[in-house]
C-alpha cells in the first residue's frame, strides 16, 4: 500500500514519496484542495500530456517531473461560470476540464475542454518553448459537457474522430468526425452508449463502447459490448444523407466462459493499443479488453483479446434485423442486401444509390459476435472487493529462450494493479495458462486506477505509469531483485518473462541485461512450467518430505513473494485420514454420551419391565403439565384394575361389568381428558 506524504502539486524537482511493498515509486500530485479529474491525453517517448482542472500538464517521463513552462493554463470566462451556476451545477463542476488534446503538426496542439458545461476548442503554438492561444472555436460534438462522462477522441489524417455527447443532458449520443455524424435518438445505432477507445487501422476507424442491447430490449434489459467501424474517406451520403455516415457498422464482442451455457462478460471498461506479436505458429494483430459483470451481478471481471482479423471478418458477415416490433432479431438473408454491399468503404459515398444508404441507416448492427482470440478469457478474477479497469501491455517481452509473451498490466477499481500473462500464448493460440506474476496495491484502497501506461526507456528506467483522479505514480515493471528472491527455484517460480537466474553471477536478473541474449546456458527460466530442472531439488523435499512445508510455495514449492502467497494445499491422502478420523472419534463421542444419558435418565420403579418401549412409553404417559413443579406424576396407588392401554378400554368382570366402575349407581359425572 502506499504510504505518501502530501506534496504541493506541479513541484519541478522530482519527490519520491509513495512504498509499493519496499520499493519507493514517483509521484505527481495536481490541485490538492480540488479534484482533478487526471486524464491522460498524448504520449511520447519524453514526455506525457496530461488534462485536468484548468490545466494541461507536461510531465516528464524520465522522474514525473513537470516543465512548468510548458504548462498550458485555460479557465472559462466569468459569464461561462455564471451561466453554468445557472443551470444548477456546483463551483467544482463550472470549471475547464481538458478532455481532448490532439497534436495536429510538431509545434501545433488541438485542445478541448469543458468549459463550464459549454465545451470550447482551442489551438495552441509551440513558440520559442512556450504555447501560445491561437484561436478558439465551438466542441460540442468534440468534448463531453461532464468531465466524468465517459468520451474518447482521436485525430487522423488531418480531422478529429469523437464519441462523446452533444447536449448538456447527455442524452445525445454521438459518433462524430465534422460534418459527419450518426442518427439522432436512433436506437439502433447508439443506445445509451459509454465509449472507452478509439483507434484507428488502415482506412477505419475503430470505437469500443458498451450500450444497452437493442436486440435484447423483447426479453429485458442488459449491456453489451461493442466495436464500431467507420471509414476514413466517409464524405456522406447523397442528398439529404450529406451529414450522415454511410459506413457505420458494429459488432457485439464476445468475452465468455464457453460451455452449454456461456458466462458473459459483457461489459467492456478498456482496452489496449493494437498489439503485433507471435501466437501458436501465426502473427497476429490483437487488442487487449478488460471486461465486467453488471454490478447487480456477481461480481466478476475479465481479460479477453480480439484479432483485428476476425473484427474485420465479422463487418463482411450478415446483418442482423427485426422485421416487425415483436419480432426476434434475425440474420439478413443475402438477397435482401443490396448492391453495392453498404457500409463499405469505397472512394466518394456520395455517389452511392438511396437503397444502399437506407440499408446501412437501418441495418448498422451486424448478425455475428467477434469472437475471442484463444477461444475464452485469458485471466478471470471474481471478487466482491474489486473489478478491473484498465489495461495496459507491454507486448512481446522476450526471454533468454527465444520465446515472446505480452505481459499484462491490470488496473482496478481498489488501487491495485495485477501483472498477468498467458504462458501458452507463444506455443498455442488455442489454450490458456493464466499466470498471476504479482498484484500490487499501488494507490490507497478505494481509489480507482483510471489509465495505465508502459513506459520503456534504455537500462532498468522502464516503468508503468499509473493514474488515477488526482494523483500519478510510476513503479518498476518488475520485481526481480528484491531481497526475497534468494535462489533459482526462487527466481524461476515466478514465472516473469522480466526475470531469469543467472548462473553466471548467481542472482535473479531482469531484461535488459547485456547478456541476455546468451540463452539457456546462462539465464534459467521456465514461463510455462514455473520451475526448472537445474535449480535442483527444494530443500523442504531433502529435509523431511512428508511433512508439508509452512512456507508458501508455487509449483514444485519454491518461496514466493508476498504478493503471491497462497494458502497450503494438502494431499488427498492427508485431507482422507484426517476425515475418517473425524468421523470415528464423533461416533464413539457419541455412543458414550447416549448411552451414559440414557441410565441416568432411567426410571427405578420401571427397571423390572421386560421390554424398553414399554417403559419409554409409560413415562411419556405418566408425564404432566398440571403440576409445574414435578418432573412427572407417580403412579396412582388402588386397588382397581389397570387400564387396557393398548385397547384404550378398561377391563371386565366375570359379570361383565367394569372392574372399575362403582357398586353403587351414581349418575355420570364429567371427566377431564388427555389425549397423548
Amino acid at each position: 500500500m502506499c504510504e505518501c506524504d502530501v506534496q504541493r502539486l506541479g513541484s519541478s524537482i522530482p519527490e519520491y514519496r509513495g512504498i509499493v511493498g519496499e520499493e519507493q515509486v514517483q509521484r505527481f500530485l495536481g490541485n490538492e484542495s480540488h479534484k482533478d479529474h487526471f486524464k491522460l491525453l498524448e504520449k511520447d517517448q519524453n514526455s506525457l500530456l496530461v488534462g485536468a482542472r484548468n490545466i494541461v500538464y507536461n510531465i516528464s517521463l524520465r522522474d514525473l517531473s513537470e516543465f512548468t513552462e510548458q504548462r498550458i493554463e485555460w479557465y472559462s470566462s466569468p459569464a461561462h461560470r455564471e451561466l453554468c451556476y445557472l443551470k444548477g451545477k456546483s463551483d467544482d463542476d463550472c470549471q475547464n476540464y481538458i478532455r481532448v488534446l490532439a497534436k495536429i503538426a510538431d509545434n501545433k496542439l488541438l485542445i478541448c475542454g469543458t468549459n463550464a458545461y459549454k465545451p470550447l476548442c482551442r489551438n495552441y503554438l509551440l513558440k520559442n518553448g512556450d504555447y501560445v492561444f491561437e484561436k478558439e472555436y465551438e466542441g460540442r460534438g468534440l468534448c463531453p459537457f461532464d468531465p466524468d462522462h465517459n468520451s474518447t477522441a482521436i485525430y487522423s489524417g488531418g480531422q478529429l474522430y469523437s464519441a462523446t455527447v452533444a447536449d448538456f443532458s447527455g442524452t445525445d449520443p454521438l459518433i462524430y468526425r465534422e460534418p459527419l455524424r450518426t442518427e439522432r435518438s436512433d436506437l439502433k445505432q447508439l443506445n445509451a452508449p459509454n465509449f472507452v477507445s478509439t483507434m484507428e487501422y488502415d482506412d477505419f476507424i475503430f470505437f469500443f463502447f458498451r450500450e444497452t442491447a437493442v436486440e435484447y430490449i423483447n426479453c429485458g434489459k442488459t449491456v453489451y459490448s461493442r466495436v464500431a467501424r467507420v471509414c476514413k474517406h466517409d464524405k456522406g451520403g447523397p442528398h439529404q444523407f450529406g451529414d450522415r455516415w454511410t459506413s457505420f457498422l458494429k459488432s457485439r464482442l464476445n468475452c465468455s466462459v464457453p460451455g452449454d451455457y456461456p458466462f458473459y462478460f459483457n461489459e467492456i471498461q478498456s482496452t489496449s493499443e493494437i498489439i503485433e506479436g507471435t501466437y501458436g505458429d501465426q502473427v497476429q494483430k490483437l487488442i487487449y479488453g478488460v471486461f465486467a459483470t453488471p454490478v447487480n451481478s456477481i461480481g466478476g471481471s475479465a481479460v479477453c483479446a480480439f484479432s483485428i482479423r476476425s473484427i474485420l471478418e465479422t463487418f463482411e458477415g450478415p446483418f442482423k434485423e427485426q422485421e416487425t416490433m415483436n419480432s426476434n432479431w434475425l440474420a439478413v438473408q443475402s438477397m435482401k442486401v443490396p448492391e453495392p454491399r453498404p457500409g463499405q468503404c469505397v472512394n466518394d459515398s456520395r455517389t452511392l444509390p438511396d437503397v444502399s444508404v437506407n440499408f446501412v441507416k437501418s441495418h448498422t448492427l451486424m448478425d455475428e459476435a467477434v469472437p475471442a482470440f484463444f477461444a475464452r478469457p485469458i485471466m478471470i478474477r471474481i471478487s466482491l472487493q474489486y473489478r478491473f479497469t484498465k489495461i495496459a501491455v507491454d507486448q512481446q517481452v522476450r526471454t533468454p529462450d527465444g520465446k515472446s509473451y505480452d505481459v499484462l498490466f491490470i488496473g482496478t477499481d481498489d488501487g491495485k494493479v495485477i501483472k498477468a500473462l498467458n504462458a501458452d500464448s507463444f506455443d498455442s493460440d488455442k489454450t490458456v495458462n493464466s499466470v498471476v506474476v504479482e498484484e500490487l496495491q499501488v494507490l490507497p484502497p478505494g481509489v480507482p486506477v483510471t489509465n495505465l501506461y508502459v513506459v520503456r526507456m534504455d537500462g532498468d528506467d522502464s516503468k508503468l505509469v499509473v493514474v488515477s483522479d488526482d494523483e500519478i505514480q510510476a513503479i518498476k515493471l518488475h520485481r526481480c531483485n528484491s531481497d526475497k528472491i534468494t535462489n533459482c527455484r526462487e527466481c524461476v517460480a515466478l514465472q516473469d518473462p522480466y526475470c531469469a537466474w543467472d548462473t553466471t553471477e548467481q542472482r535473479c536478473t531482469a531484461v535488459g541485461s547485456p547478456d541476455w541474449s546468451a540463452g539457456k546456458r546462462r539465464f534459467i527460466q521456465n514461463i510455462t512450467k514455473g520451475e526448472h530442472k537445474a535449480c535442483g531439488r527444494p530443500v523442504a523435499e531433502e529435509v523431511a518430505p512428508a511433512v508439508p512445508s509452512q512456507q508458501t510455495t508455487k509449483a514444485n514449492g519454491a518461496k514466493l513473494p508476498s504478493s503471491q502467497e497462497k494458502l497450503p494445499i494438502y494431499t488427498a491422502e492427508t485431507l482422507s485420514i484426517a476425515v475418517a478420523t473425524s468421523c470415528l472419534a464423533a461416533l464413539a463421542v457419541g455412543f458414550v454420551s447416549g448411552f451414559l444419558f440414557s441410565r441416568r435418565c432411567r426410571g427405578e420403579d420401571y427397571s423390572d419391565m421386560p421390554f424398553p418401549d414399554q417403559r419409554h412409553q409409560l413415562n411419556r404417559l405418566t408425564e404432566s403439565s398440571l403440576n409445574a413443579d414435578a418432573a412427572y406424576l407417580p403412579p396412582c396407588a388402588n386397588n382397581k384394575a389397570a387400564i387396557n392401554l393398548v385397547l384404550n378400554v378398561p377391563p371386565k368382570n366375570a359379570n361383565g361389568k367394569n372392574a372399575n366402575s362403582s357398586a353403587e349407581n351414581k349418575p355420570i359425572q364429567k371427566v377431564k381428558k388427555t389425549y397423548i
